[in-house]
């Protein structure tokens, strides 16, 4: 558990240094008892934090919300005993603290040093008399020390404590072993074989055992007893186990209220613990019958190997020439029949699969533990027919393909190479343009002629390009693992995992069947590329040229800027203002035309960076280029340069005239207080006069240092302005 308990804190409780005997305030609200006791004297601060943890923690939550009304019995006592219960509340634990009434001491001194030192802390305080505390708590609720009716025996409290909090451990203890029981249980150790199933029924007998010497009596029996407890004294020997909290406010009204309240925690524990024992019981017995159905499964697992087996080895013959194309249109049609007949005699085999597979429906019928299970191996077996099935129609399409390629390859290639010479000569450009419009223009053409060229190429490649795809797949497919590989590792043959065993080099008869195809395909790339390669050279030329006349004009628009708007904004706005106001105003201003300016200033950074490029590009003068970038870098900065000494005069105005009136204020300030000084009655005595001779050199002071730096700020104001 991780809340405080009892046991943690019993020489403390022992020492009754604080009680908490169940009482509650007219709110009702808990009370918690600081009772007079010489003990205070030795007790440490952190003695009543630990207390105070523990004794808070009791009431329900519901309870802790009204906040607790504390009661510190002073009789007898001193602040300084007294002084660190309240700081310990103060530090750890005030927002749960409603109020604080401290009884008033005997000792009068003592009475007026609490009087004056209670009143610091962020909850009430109230320093009482034992007669007034009955109109905050009720008689009722008070213990017989503070002249109350409350019956309250502590030695009592602290041993119902303990034996609460210690049940209390005991059933959390009891559940978290059948937690971890229940963890074991559910844990799918079901055996791939025979021996491992016996194994784990022989391991399941024994969590049966277990479980039955489980304490769940002995933990009921401790809860009845402590029920029988809590519902008061003289109650039956023997206690009935359908107990109920309303049989306890039955039996016993004046109870203390905090341990009625943990009735239904005791409860709710008792039958956690019968409930999770009779769970455990049925979870071993639905487990103990998974167990049984283990011997089904491995059967039906051993007729989907067989089967699966034969796929294998029938595979192994077809795969023998499972990627032979031919080399003409007859050898191709050659090949298609005989695999048409091949195809007819491995269609028996349905029959058998069938069967298998017919089995495995009737146990997801009968409801076997392991359907999912069933349902895979099931799913396996007929994925690997459809695979295999899916395998001779995909030989069949190949062998189409074949048949069609043959035709075709020769047209496609003639033709390409024909338009050939007719594209290199229309990619020749000549001398650009300057202009932007005709470069732009000439760029335009230069893009619609590389897309007339890659519409021809992709005409003629399509043609190719299925034939081309499955040959690229069927050498994939030959090159993956063998069907051994997947067996090793729990799994049945996999059609596709298998097809890499036939006899021959599936890449070496792929190559030789469709060597003649690539050939021809590789010509037409070369060509493409060929062309592609001088158009991209062209493409970059008329680009660059293109770059440095949007440079120029940039450069134009941004000294432009400078002419109309820029310059104008500075010969038109000199002054400073003649107030604060006024210069305030201006301030604004400038800020506004600084942010304005300053996408002017990112423009031309970008402009420059930009004129670097094109001078590295060796396709533009580079002087030219240069020349036209520092002229813009000289404008931009000695623009700037004038903006920002603007800015600081600007600065230097407000600052001064802020400066002048909060002098202004002050002198005001100070004329009045001198003048109503003036009708005050001199000072009585010499330690008074001395008072305000003093605040008099305080005042001139500071009237002096603040009109020196008002003089100092118009002084730096003027230099500039000079």
């Amino acid at each position: 558990m991780d809340s405080p308990r009892a046991l943690d804190v019993l020489p403390l409780l022992q020492e009754r240094l604080a009680e908490l005997p169940g009482a509650r305030d007219r709110r009702g609200g808990p009370v918690l008892f600081f009772p007079a006791t010489p003990r205070r004297e030795r007790a440490k601060p952190e003695d009543y934090r630990r207390l105070l943890q523990y004794l808070l923690s009791i009431p329900c939550e519901e309870q802790r919300e009204l906040g607790f009304a504390v009661v510190i019995d002073m009789r007898g006592s001193t602040w300084s005993t007294v002084k660190p219960i309240l700081k310990v509340l103060q530090e750890h634990c005030n927002a749960l603290i409603h109020v604080a009434y401290i009884i008033k001491p005997d000792n009068f001194w003592q009475k007026q040093r609490t009087s004056l030192a209670s009143h610091k802390y962020k909850f009430e305080t109230c320093l009482i008399g034992l007669d007034a505390l009955p109109k905050s708590i009720d008689t009722s609720q008070l213990t017989l020390d503070l002249d109350g009716s409350l019956i309250y025996d502590h030695a009592h409290w602290i041993e119902m404590r303990l034996a609460l909090e210690d049940f209390l451990w005991q059933a959390a203890d009891l559940l978290d072993r059948l937690d971890d029981l229940q963890e074991d249980l559910s844990r799918g150790d079901l055996a791939d074989d025979l021996a491992g199933a016996k194994a784990a029924l022989d391991l399941h007998n024994e969590m049966k055992k277990k479980i039955l010497k489980a304490p769940v009596e002995e933990v009921d029996l401790v809860g009845q007893r402590l029920l029988q407890r809590l519902s008061g004294e003289g109650g039956p020997s023997g206690y009935d186990s359908g107990y109920s909290g309303r049989d306890s406010e039955a039996s016993s009204g004046t109870t203390n209220p905090d341990l009625q309240a943990c009735v239904p925690d005791i409860l709710q524990h008792l039958e956690a613990g019968r409930t999770a024992q009779q769970q455990l019981l049925s979870l071993w017995a639905h487990k103990k019958a998974r167990l049984d159905q283990c011997f089904q499964l491995r059967l039906f697992e051993q007729d989907c190997d067989k089967m699966l087996d034969w796929i294998c080895r029938n595979r192994e013959v077809f795969l023998s020439n499972y990627v032979e194309i031919g080399h003409s249109y007859q050898l191709a049609q050659q090949l298609q029949e005989e695999h048409n007949h091949f195809t007819a005699n491995s269609m028996n085999a349905f029959i058998n699969i069938n069967r298998v597979l017919g089995a495995a429906s009737r146990l997801l019928e009968t409801g076997h533990y392991a359907a999912n299970r069933i349902r895979h191996v099931a799913g396996r077996l007929e994925r690997a027919w459809k695979e295999f099935a899916a395998g001779l129609d995909e030989r069949n399409a190949v062998l189409s393909l074949s048949v069609m390629f043959h035709h075709k390859a020769e047209q496609l290639h003639a033709i390409y190479v024909e338009s050939t010479p007719a594209w290199s000569q229309a990619c020749e450009v000549g001398n650009a343009p300057s202009d932007i419009s005709e470069l732009e223009a000439a760029i335009h053409s230069h893009q619609s002629l590389y897309e007339a060229m890659c519409q021809a190429y992709t005409e003629v490649h399509s043609t190719s390009k299925k034939l081309l795809y499955q040959l690229d797949h069927l050498v994939q497919v030959c090159n993956q693992p063998g069907m051994e590989s997947d067996r090793k590792h729990g799994e049945g043959p996999s059609y596709e995992g298998s097809r890499g065993s036939g006899g021959g080099n599936p890449a070496a008869d792929y190559s030789e069947g469709a060597g003649h195809v690539l050939n021809v395909i590789h010509q037409i790339l070369n060509h493409h590329r060929a062309l592609e390669q001088r158009w991209h050279s062209n493409k970059i030329k008329l680009h660059q040229r293109l770059a440095l006349r949007l440079f120029q004009g940039d450069v134009k628009q941004v000294l432009d800027w400078l002419d109309n708007h820029g310059e104008v904004f500075l010969c038109k706005n000199t002054g400073i203002g003649r107030s604060l106001a006024k210069a305030r105003v201006y301030q604004k201003s400038h800020e506004h035309f600084e942010r304005v300016a300053q996408n002017t200033y990112t423009n031309a950074e970008k402009l420059l960076t930009a004129a670097e490029e094109l001078a590295q590009t060796g396709e533009c003068k580079a002087d030219e280029i240069y020349s036209v970038a520092r002229q813009l870098e000289t404008r931009v900065a000695s623009f700037a340069a004038r903006v920002e000494e603007r800015r600081h005069r600007l600065d230097l105005a407000v600052a001064f005239y802020q400066k002048d009136k909060e002098f202004c204020s002050w002198l005001d300030s100070l004329r009045q207080a001198v003048a109503a000084g003036e009708e005050e009655v001199a000072a009585e005595t010499l330690e008074a006069a001395e008072r305000l001779l003093e605040q008099g050199d305080q005042q001139r002071e500071q009237t002096l240092a603040a009109c020196n730096s008002t003089i100092a700020h118009g002084e730096s104001l003027v230099q500039e302005l000079r």
